[in-house]
């Protein structure tokens, strides 16, 4: 029988990263979940695969902190990390504008949240991933939760709605954060440094640079993987994915004006 959503063969349990900041990983996905507490409030990060699921989060975030869970920020709309939001119907839910979900605080950019001794930093670097992505950093901690923008399980995971350009762009901007202590947790795998970004970030921006090239010099998307001049960062599946990306969104470019008057 085929495991539904959310399912989780062994318990949810948070397990501290520094100071008042712990991670939590759940089922199917392998998902990191973050929690960040206060001297008066918590803070979770991502919601789990189901409601279910959400509860149990709850749960084990009340084994480790008595501070009440007043805010819930989810990183982006994929369900992994967004269907367990029916459990915090109580708490602050935030959301990048774009998300469609359903949440109390629909974010455009940047917000900030005081737990109490501990303030907590929101940030949207642009299209990525998604078109949503959060961060969560805490400064006093040296820890950012990236969310899927950064990945240390596997290579980086595009859909529909994913923007190559905009991801490349929004790890610089993560990178620029980034102090030589700075814990990363990405959305799925273990806990990264300055390293894992760029390195992620390096491969990004080959292939976005290679396709980019290529769609100039008028070679066909269906040529690119295979032409002699290039070489591609992971597999065959995560570089042709990304190739086809690249080359909609250089599509979607203006064209250049070859007529009078040019503007």
């Amino acid at each position: 029988m085929a495991r539904p959503r959310g399912w989780q063969d062994t318990p949810v349990e948070f397990t501290g990263i520094r100071g008042q900041v712990w991670r939590a990983v759940v089922q199917p996905e392998s998902v990191t979940v973050g929690l960040v507490a206060g001297d008066t409030a918590a803070l979770l990060v991502d919601t789990g695969t189901s409601p279910a699921q959400g509860a149990e989060l709850r749960a084990a975030a009340a084994r480790v902190t008595d501070r009440p869970l007043r805010h819930v920020v989810v990183t982006h709309h994929h369900w992994d990390h967004a269907d367990g939001l029916p459990a915090f119907n109580d708490s602050e839910t935030i959301a990048h504008e774009s998300s469609g979900l359903p949440v109390t605080t629909a974010l455009s950019s940047i917000a900030v949240r005081d737990l109490g001794g501990l303030t907590v930093e929101i940030a949207h670097f642009g299209p990525a991933h998604t078109q949503g992505d959060l961060i969560v950093a805490v400064p006093a901690a040296g820890v950012i939760f990236a969310g899927d923008l950064v990945e240390t399980s596997g290579p980086p995971q595009f859909d529909e709605t994913s923007d190559l350009d905009g991801w490349v762009k929004s790890l610089d901007s993560l990178y620029a954060l980034l102090k030589p202590t700075t814990l990363v947790v990405p959305g799925h795998g273990d806990v990264a440094d300055a390293w894992d970004v760029g390195h992620q970030r390096a491969g990004l921006a080959a292939i976005w640079g290679q396709a980019e090239w290529a769609f100039y010099q008028g070679i066909a998307e269906r040529d690119v993987y295979t032409h002699d001049n290039l070489q591609w960062p992971w597999d065959e599946t995560t570089a042709t994915t990304a190739i086809a990306l690249a080359y909609q969104e250089l599509e979607r470019r203006p064209k250049p004006k070859t007529q009078l008057p040019l503007l």
